[in-house]
């Protein structure tokens, strides 16, 4: 990031050519406060979340309550869709939020339906950032149940300090610290940890403990930090997974020329501080060395376009028009508003066509994530803001039908029964009278004679992974619950069945549908 968010002083930054705007230009008015203006007839913004104190990153949960992080040190939590919000954790004591510093980035376990357990990317008062699983019981998170999973991340500047810590497709934990301010010397150095840069402009790729994960392109090399894997990084603030590929998608915040979006390579050398973008460095050392080969960005623009990258999200599932489906959507919080474009990518991760208009006045977007229902969601920190970003549907009626059961035969809309941690697909087009032009579905879910806690999931077949449940039940329970599910792009939908072990009996009937 190079805006600065927090009225302490900032401290003195070895590159010359970097550029601060101040607080009182980024930071709208509340007579300023205004949605997004769309380009693309049909979107719209809802602020589903307000009132947040500069909002960083946030985090679905499986029941489809939303953890939202405060740049100087909270943790809220927030219902299903909108409402109010409560702390679940305040560590302001122990984050220093000044200049790009603060509580930047989260994520969830992969066993987080049973533990609880969660990941934080934060600056401490040393400073210096960290990575530290904490564990969510309720609605609360407790201090005492700090995990250090990566330390002494440097933030010596105050700047650059990256912030996005995800869990990759491999199962592994993954974060890209920037390179602290300085000039870029540190993006170069590959030395391993102590030395006081070894993480920084680098993507870092680790176990769920923070070791240094199998596979890694350093891994046995005493001369360079294991858990690096790819460098040459300036501010790789955002950065996301391809749903359809696991392909890395890195946006690297520039410093006076270019903007940059990265696709990801084992061991690559991304430039920094010889390139900028998909130019030599002004002012910086020279080409790059002769012994490696720097990646260029796959795409990156100039600062008439944008001037503060945030890396986006891939756009699966059918709650948008075929136009937008499949496409990368991201955005750019500089010059005081920021907007929200997209690209469109081939298979190999190819660049198709340009730079397409989506959105004008997104009061600052930080953070992308889509949604359990399928719709885009940002995190607008000029405003203090979590928006939606929607497209309307048309709704049709139908004669309620009972669509599958497992208790049926066994079968594509029939049995066997749910079985514990699997997924199962089902095709809903073409029966119930619902069309393959549908998005959605309008259902009511019944679940019967579960051996076992647990839970599922309901999310269109291909799309975003998402660990907000449908319905949630107890051993011998009966429930059911109404919900709307997004549609693949078959008119399918996948079944994740959260639960310990054992069975239990899945039944879908349909009411109505969605379509454009």
């Amino acid at each position: 990031m190079r805006i600065l968010f927090s009225t302490r002083p900032s401290r003195t930054c070895a590159p010359v050519h970097r550029q601060v705007i101040p607080l009182a230009i980024f930071l709208l008015s509340a007579g300023a406060i205004r949605a997004a203006t769309y380009s693309v007839a049909g979107f719209s913004d809802t602020a589903v979340y307000t009132g947040i104190n500069q909002p960083t990153d946030f985090a679905f949960l499986p029941d489809g309550r939303i953890l939202i992080l405060e740049k100087p040190g909270r943790v809220l939590i927030a219902g299903p869709g909108s409402g109010p919000f409560a702390v679940a954790l305040d560590m302001t004591a122990s984050v220093d939020d000044g200049v790009e510093k603060g509580l930047l980035g989260i994520c969830l376990h992969p066993s987080f339906a049973s533990t609880g357990w969660i990941y934080l990317y934060y600056t401490t008062n040393v400073p210096k950032n960290r990575i530290s699983r904490f564990t969510l019981t309720g609605s609360t998170i407790s201090p005492a149940s700090e995990a250090v999973i990566l330390d002494n991340i440097s933030a010596q500047n105050g700047n650059h300090n990256g912030g996005t810590v995800l869990i990759g497709p491999d199962g592994k934990l993954w974060a890209a610290p920037g390179d602290s301010g300085t000039g870029g010397s540190k993006a170069q150095n590959l030395s391993p940890y102590p030395y006081e840069g070894a993480f920084s402009g680098k993507v870092l790729r680790m176990e769920l403990d923070g070791s240094p994960a199998a596979g890694n392109p350093f891994l046995g090399d005493a001369t360079k930090e294991p858990r690096i894997y790819e460098y040459g990084h300036r501010n790789p603030f955002r950065f996301s997974f391809r749903p359809s590929n696991g392909s890395i998608y890195i946006g690297d915040v520039g410093q006076s020329t270019r903007e940059e979006l990265d696709v990801g390579a084992a061991g690559g050398n991304f430039g920094w501080p010889y390139m900028e973008g998909t130019i030599q460095q002004p002012g910086g050392p020279g080409p790059c060395p002769v012994t490696t080969t720097c990646i260029p960005p796959v795409f990156d623009y100039g600062r008439t376009v944008g001037t503060t990258i945030t890396g986006g999200a891939f756009v699966t599932g059918n709650a948008y028009p075929a136009s937008l489906r499949g496409r990368y959507v991201f955005g750019d919080y500089g010059g005081g508003n920021g907007w929200i474009k997209y690209l469109e990518f081939d298979v190999n991760d190819g660049l198709v066509g340009g730079l397409h208009d989506l959105a004008t006045n997104a009061e600052g977007p930080v953070a992308f994530h889509q949604g359990p229902d399928g719709y885009l969601y940002y995190a607008a920190i000029g405003t203090g803001r979590i928006y939606r970003i929607q497209y309307p549907k048309n709704f049709y009626t139908v004669t309620p039908c009972r669509i599958l059961d497992t208790r049926d035969p066994s079968g594509p809309w029939g049995g066997p029964a749910l079985a514990a941690g699997s997924d199962r697909v089902f095709v809903l087009a073409g029966r119930c009278n619902i069309p393959v032009t549908a998005r959605a579905v309008s259902v009511n879910v019944t679940v019967t004679g579960p051996s076992d806690f647990g839970h599922l999931v309901l999310l269109a077949a291909g799309g975003a992974r998402t660990t907000a449940s449908v319905i949630n039940f107890r051993p011998g329970q009966t429930r059911a619950n109404n919900a709307i599910v997004t549609l693949g792009p078959a008119g399918d939908v996948l079944v994740r069945t959260g639960k310990g072990s054992g069975s239990v009996q899945f039944i879908l009937d349909v009411d109505g549908y969605f379509d454009d």
